[in-house]
C-alpha cells in the first residue's frame, strides 16, 4: 500500500472503533438516568472475532484473508416486543481484515446488523444473523476495479458455548457479499465463505 492506502485505512478505522465507543458510552450513561426495565435498547455484549475469510477471483486468483473485528451488541427484545428466552440483537461490528492473497493489503470498514439467538440447552445457544456496511479495500480486482470504498452484506448462522456466567465462546460461519453498488465499473461483485470464531463478554 502506498502512503495515500495507509491514510485512508487508518481514517475509517478510527471512525468505525469511535462511534461504536460513543455508542457503549452514551448506553452506559443510560444505566444512570433510566431504570433497568424502562430501557429498549440495553448493551450487552462485547466480542472479539478473527478466523479465515476465502473465495475465488477471476484470472484463477483466490482471495485469502484473515479478519479481526469487534462486535457490540445491543438487546432490543424490549423495543421490538420480544419476550421469553430468546434474543434479538443489534450489532455494531468495525473491523480490520488483513488480505493475504492474490496480493498483501487490508479490508476495513463497519458492519451493521442483527442476531437472533435461541437456547438449545443451559450452556448452547443456535444464532442466525445478518449485517452490511462500507469497507475500504485495498487491492485492485479484475471484478471491483481499482482498490477504494465498497459495500459488504452478509448472512450466517454459529453456535455460542457459555463458559462461565458472563464469558462465551463463538463459532460460525458467514457468507459476504461485496459491491459497490453500481457506483462505478466494473461491479461484477466478490463472493467469500467466513469462517469466525471469538470470545464474547456478556453485561
Amino acid at each position: 500500500m502506498n502512503r495515500a492506502d495507509k491514510f485512508v485505512a487508518a481514517a475509517m478505522l478510527a471512525l468505525c472503533v469511535l462511534f461504536p465507543l460513543h455508542a457503549i458510552a452514551d448506553s452506559a450513561a443510560g444505566v444512570h438516568e433510566a431504570d433497568e426495565k424502562q430501557r429498549k435498547v440495553r448493551f450487552d455484549e462485547l466480542t472479539f472475532l478473527s478466523g479465515y475469510v476465502w473465495g475465488d477471483l477471476k484470472r484463477n486468483d483466490n482471495l485469502e484473508i484473515i479478519p479481526f473485528s469487534v462486535r457490540i451488541g445491543f438487546d432490543i427484545n424490549k423495543l421490538m416486543g420480544i419476550q421469553g428466552r430468546n434474543t434479538l440483537q443489534l450489532g455494531i461490528e468495525p473491523f480490520v481484515n488483513t488480505i493475504l492473497n492474490p496480493e498483501e493489503g487490508i479490508e476495513t470498514g463497519l458492519n451493521v446488523g442483527l442476531r437472533y439467538i435461541t437456547p438449545l440447552t443451559d450452556s448452547v445457544s443456535f444464532f442466525g444473523e445478518v449485517s452490511s456496511g462500507p469497507a475500504y479495500f485495498s487491492i485492485d480486482t479484475v471484478e471491483q476495479g481499482d482498490y477504494g470504498f465498497n459495500f459488504i452484506s452478509q448472512f450466517g448462522a454459529g453456535l455460542q458455548f457459555k463458559m462461565t456466567q458472563n464469558i462465551v465462546f463463538n463459532a460460525g460461519y458467514r457468507f459476504r457479499h461485496m459491491s459497490n453498488a453500481g457506483l462505478s465499473s466494473p461491479n461484477s461483485g466478490i463472493n467469500t465463505n467466513m469462517f469466525l470464531t471469538g470470545v464474547s463478554f456478556s453485561y
